[in-house]
């Protein structure tokens, strides 16, 4: 089996580079410097694209737990307080309208999010 820094392939250039940025470990990494050629790297083409399935997959997940807001570290604090935590970080996040800081402020001496003075921005109309 072939790994990341083979040199077996004639192919180079930025799909390598490109290869080499994305793999995740040795055979996603020969499967992505060999495209079209998973014997290269010691498999059928089914265990090939049985494995990308895999990855892809794994990554998705991944992608989708980092895209949602874990505040299980800030499960201690009063339920009023981790919504001002979160409504911070989607104000900084997204842009809101607003100062983000003032209004996180404002929310831990109210224990409420000022709506009147950070938002999400409107969108605008297409005509």
């Amino acid at each position: 089996m072939l790994g990341c820094s083979s040199s077996a392939t004639g192919a180079a250039g930025r799909r390598d580079a490109y290869a080499m940025a994305t793999c995740t470990d040795t055979v996603t990494c020969c499967i992505q410097r060999n495209p079209g050629m998973p014997e290269a790297c010691g498999l059928t083409a089914g265990e090939a694209a049985s494995h990308m399935a895999g990855v892809k997959m794994a990554m998705e997940a991944a992608d989708n737990a980092s895209a949602e807001s874990d505040d299980s570290h800030n499960a201690a604090l009063p339920e009023w307080k981790r919504r001002c935590i979160r409504n911070y970080g989607d104000c900084q996040d997204d842009g809101w309208t607003g100062s983000c800081y003032d209004c996180l402020r404002y929310c831990e001496g109210q224990q409420e999010w000022p709506t009147d003075q950070c938002f999400r921005p409107k969108k605008k109309r297409v005509r």
